[in-house]
């Protein structure tokens, strides 16, 4: 089942009228059937580089695309959207009911590299597998080679200060210096479904 994930450049200052916007794509989606389910996710820092994200499983993609072509469908959203459609690649089962945080990372890996990618972050998520308050994670792929974002993890997690002491570990640093590709992680919560 393909996801969509869309990753938002979002001004400050403009938070009250993205997510009413977003709720007006989401409910022109349900009504028409257009997903299986959805999440906004905003970022805990303000200051964040992608302060929404919004993942959406869908079960019928040439249902969703006629959907989203639809002259009708609510496209004026105050934001920079940077959407692509995923698989799943890798994933540790996820305990997502008790997270109070959940760490999206878009990363941009260039075509060619997904191996050497997929190692790295391997080698990181085997350090973060026993840390206190990881709930698991999944890793997706995108189903189109030019999509900006190639790879985005999504990890729940049961506090931000878990993930904040998990990010001190020594493993963990020596993995992540490894990661040669551009990530932009940032913790969210979810704050519309």
């Amino acid at each position: 089942m393909p996801t969509l994930i869309n990753v938002f450049e979002v001004a400050q200052g403009v938070d009250d009228e993205f997510v009413a916007e977003w709720k007006r794509a989401r409910d022109f989606l349900l009504a028409r059937k257009g997903y299986v389910d959805t999440a906004l996710h905003r970022s805990l820092a303000p200051q964040a580089e992608f302060r929404f994200v919004n993942v959406a499983r869908v079960d019928a993609l040439e249902r969703w695309l006629a959907i989203v072509s639809d002259s009708a469908f609510p496209r004026h959203l105050p934001a920079t959207p940077n959407p692509a459609l995923y698989e799943v690649v890798r994933e540790d089962e996820t305990g997502a009911g008790d997270a109070h945080a959940v760490l999206i990372n878009p990363f941009e890996v260039p075509a060619g590299e997904d191996e050497a990618f997929l190692a790295a972050w391997e080698g990181a998520r085997e350090t973060m597998r026993d840390a206190d308050g990881y709930l698991g994670t999944r890793l997706y792929g995108s189903v189109a080679p030019d999509a900006r974002f190639r790879f985005v993890n999504v990890a729940p997690w049961r506090s931000p200060d878990d993930f904040q002491a998990a990010l001190q570990r020594p493993g963990f640093q020596e993995a992540a210096s490894a990661m040669r590709f551009p990530a932009h992680p940032a913790l969210y919560e979810v704050v519309a479904r």
